[in-house]
């Protein structure tokens, strides 16, 4: 996995995490937007005012003239035009009268003597600092052209064409109007996901390189003759102008730093025809014309979500290159970040086996927010794109692997030791002499429900141990720790015979010990009950348990489960579900064990049922085990509001009914405690 996730992040833009990578740069531009620190760019809007006053789109291309002639003499450093016109003005008066066969000849006539709509735009265009945009295409029409005028653009270092998005053909207005203007530049960009997030600085139009607007714009107001093009061994490395260098990314293209919408970049057309417009806000200015309108579709999705004008992507590019702040993710970054990847991955190929799961959480989620964090830093303080998305979808597929891994192995150790477990209960039972007297001793160890509460309203509760032989390794035991709460414990040694008793004895002993002097505190009983029973352990003996004390006033339950199947909760009502709480280890397994507390509150008329596996693994004749299923069955169907002491002779009679004359098979241990409710006065 380590291995296919670095091939992934070597080649990201392959990758099936590139959804992943691309939302983590939104979320970039999302939370920290750029600020604009200068103002070089106003957009004229063709919006709903402009087509108000002056009519429904498209425009006589005479509006046009004129708005570039109002426009001239706000003294602009140059104009930039995102409307692209392939056909002549059918608002021409040339055309009109062509169009109209019901006029008069006279008409007809004056109408053909007046000058064309184009001819006018075009004289507009002659001398003055505007550019055309056109569009790429991959395939030929018939309304596109295989090639466009354009400037010189000068590769040093190798061909910059072998590294360009290429376009067969280009829309691109009359060339008349070609002409006039004085210069051409690419509006396309490719979007990703819907979003537009990066825009090709040079392209190629078959075999000429051709730039975008932004950067012919900056050619056309400083007056130059061409655009540089440095060629690295591994792309395009940047493009320059003069004293300008703009970096990009191998394929020419260049990642835009967007900042919030700021209605302030925008001028209405229609102010501009009307006078309204403050002059120094277009003089020396980058000027961009455009469609607005709501109703003119030429809208685009930003990295932060935001829905704007086409040509504000452009507006954005500009500002970026005057404000010398630009996103950058070198060649270089995709190697640097399969190193990390391997580098914490095999981290954690050598540290999860020697953790708990919990510590492998941890340690995978601190390092994941580690990369978030180094990912957020890089972009704020240098403008760099770092993909720790990617890195920590990969580190934590690996987790995922890693835990499934030592669970497998877990079960399987587990199962290896139920195998041995049954061979040392067989063993055992041999000792047939010496059991007898072990058995005696053994059950009258255990304290009686019926008279060990004597008076007590609060909680009804009721045990009962019935070995498989002659003595067992099952375990139970309650006490009043003082006069609210009430400690009960059941336990299941690994084995059956003497061996098993006398470690029950043992476990037993050390608990009550321990838990009068530790108080409620079960971390701390489980660890020193573990560390004792794994020291004072020859025969290799472990003991799985369920303890737990129930404040009988409050109803509060604090329980730990060590290696024991988990407890039923029954509910007044009938309800029955399981404790949460089972995966820590048996008692005795390992010297470092830990074991956490859960806690839980209870409803009066709320029931406890612990039991051992030998309910569960009770046998029929036929070889059936009574199973896991039976007992929430059972419950669920005639638990209600019984005292403990019928609810523990419900289930027995069942597995008893079950087991019919087939011989006992585990040691069986059942034990209810039904908590009635406060003290009442």
């Amino acid at each position: 996995m380590l291995s296919v996730f670095a091939l992934l992040m070597f080649f990201p833009d392959r990758s099936p995490l590139k959804t992943y990578r691309l939302d983590l740069f939104d979320a970039y531009q999302t939370y920290l937007p750029r600020e604009r620190k200068s103002a070089p760019v106003v957009i004229i809007g063709i919006d709903e005012a402009s087509l108000k006053l002056q009519g429904q789109w498209p425009w006589p291309r005479t509006r046009l003239a004129e708005l570039i002639d109002r426009l001239m003499s706000y003294k602009p450093a140059a104009i930039g035009i995102d409307i692209i016109m392939p056909e002549p003005d059918r608002a021409s008066p040339s055309r009109m009268a062509d169009s109209l066969p019901q006029i008069s000849p006279e008409l007809r006539r004056s109408l053909k003597s007046l000058p064309d709509n184009d001819h006018l735009l075009a004289a507009a265009l002659t001398g003055k600092p505007v550019v055309l945009g056109v569009a790429g295409f991959d395939q030929a029409t018939p309304t596109t052209a295989p090639t466009m005028r354009t400037a010189p653009i000068v590769a040093k270092g190798g061909d910059a064409g072998s590294y360009v998005r290429k376009f067969k053909a280009v829309l691109k207005s009359l060339p008349e109007l070609e002409d006039a203007a004085s210069g051409q530049a690419l509006l396309t960009a490719d979007l990703e996901k819907g979003v537009v997030r990066r825009i090709p600085m040079i392209a190629a139009v078959g075999n000429v390189l051709v730039p975008t607007l932004s950067l012919e714009m900056l050619r056309v107001a400083g007056g130059l003759p061409a655009i540089n093009v440095e060629v690295g061994s591994r792309g395009i490395a940047g493009v320059g102008l003069d004293d300008i260098r703009i970096p990009t990314q191998a394929n020419g293209e260049t990642w835009v730093h967007f900042s919030k919408f700021l209605p302030e970049r925008y001028l209405s057309a229609a102010d501009v025809f009307a006078g309204r417009v403050n002059p120094e806000m277009i003089e020396r200015k980058l000027v961009l014309v455009g469609l607005t309108g709501l109703g003119l579709l030429d809208y685009q999705t930003t990295p932060r979500g935001e829905r704007v004008p086409g040509i504000e992507a452009h507006a954005q590019l500009l500002e970026n290159i005057f404000d010398s702040d630009y996103l950058q993710r070198p060649y270089w970054m995709p190697m640097l970040e399969s190193a990390i990847l391997l580098l914490s991955g095999i981290f954690l190929l050598f540290a999860i086996p020697n953790l708990t799961p919990r510590f492998s959480v941890i340690l995978a989620v601190t390092l994941s927010a580690t990369l978030f964090c180094i990912g957020f830093l890089a972009y704020r303080t240098t403008g760099m794109l770092f993909d720790a998305a990617s890195l920590s979808i990969s580190l934590s597929s690996m987790l995922g692997s890693l835990l499934a891994s030592g669970f497998i192995e877990t079960d399987r150790a587990r199962n290896i030791a139920q195998k041995a477990l049954q061979s040392e209960r067989e063993a055992a039972a041999r000792f047939a002499g010496e059991l007898e007297a072990a058995r005696r001793i053994q059950m009258g160890s255990l304290p009686q429900a019926a008279n060990s509460f004597p008076g007590e309203t609060r909680f009804t509760l009721d045990a009962l141990l019935e070995p498989a032989r002659e003595v067992g390794g099952d375990l139970y035991d309650f006490y009043m720790l003082d006069r609210n709460r009430l400690f009960f414990i059941v336990g299941d040694v690994a084995g059956k015979g003497l061996p098993a008793s006398l470690f029950m004895v043992m476990t037993k002993a050390l608990t009550k010990s321990i838990v009068t002097d530790e108080a409620a505190d079960f971390t701390v009983l489980f660890n020193r009950l573990n560390g004792v029973l794994y020291k004072e352990n020859p025969e290799m003996l472990f003991v799985t348990a369920f303890a737990a004390i129930l404040d009988v006033e409050s109803g509060v339950l604090t329980y730990c489960i060590a290696g024991h199947d988990a407890p039923w909760l029954i509910n007044a009502a009938g309800s029955v579900e399981q404790l949460r709480g089972e995966g820590n280890p048996p008692l005795s397994v390992m010297e470092d064990g830990n074991y956490p507390t859960e806690g839980l509150q209870l409803n009066p008329g709320d029931a406890i049922c612990v039991i051992t596996d030998g309910i569960t693994e009770a046998m029929n004749p036929a070889g059936d085990l009574y199973g896991d299923t039976r007992i929430p069955e059972l419950l669920q169907s005639k638990g209600g509001n019984l005292s403990a002491s019928e609810l523990l002779k419900i289930i027995r009679n069942d597995v008893r009914t079950f087991v019919s004359n087939a011989e006992q098979s585990d040691d069986l241990t059942l034990l209810v405690v039904r908590w009635q409710g406060p003290r009442t006065t």
